[in-house]
């Protein structure tokens, strides 16, 4: 490799692409025959890159800057929702990420929407998320898919049921 050495991540060839090709662009005053080398090695280890799953998540390539830049509001919006979600019986809540789901909850659904819930119709869910979101495909994802990627915690209130149990032992 002749333009690009210790490269790693994507993000590192395209930062080092953008170096080299600025510099040795023809219109800047590089030559032709380089530029075209230049373009050659890089998709010679773009392809290497990506199909070796070398490279990393963008959660792994973060600074340590970014990584100190936790949004505790999103913190406490999340923890909020939550308290209110802990009034409603019988229903299914799913964090996953900055995402919350629930599931079980026909009766409560004009309420999960004044909360700011939206219906997710293939899903057959509701959620709220408490972050910028950006879909960068067009093929619906599965539940699944989405719980093994961000991992996934149920929540259970157990004062609900507490109530719950001592409300049992009273009508006996």
């Amino acid at each position: 490799m002749k333009w690009f050495q210790n490269i790693e991540t994507l993000q590192d060839l395209r930062k080092e692409y953008r170096k080299l090709a600025t510099m040795h662009h023809p219109d800047n005053g590089g030559l032709e025959e380089a530029i075209k080398e230049i373009n050659a090695e890089y998709d010679t280890l773009f392809k290497k890159i990506k199909n070796n799953f070398e490279h990393k998540d963008t959660y792994g390539n973060a600074t340590a800057k970014q990584k100190q830049q936790y949004d505790w509001q999103k913190d406490a919006q999340i923890r909020d929702t939550i308290l209110q979600l802990s009034r409603f019986k019988n229903i299914t809540v799913e964090v996953i990420g900055v995402w919350i789901w629930v599931s079980d909850c026909y009766d409560y659904r004009r309420k999960l929407k004044t909360l700011g819930f939206r219906w997710a119709r293939q899903k057959r869910m509701w959620y709220k998320h408490f972050d910028d979101y950006h879909r960068f495909s067009s093929q619906p994802t599965s539940m699944a898919h989405i719980r093994a990627k961000y991992g996934s915690m149920e929540v259970t209130f157990k004062a609900n049921e507490q109530k719950e149990k001592n409300r049992r032992i009273e009508h006996l």
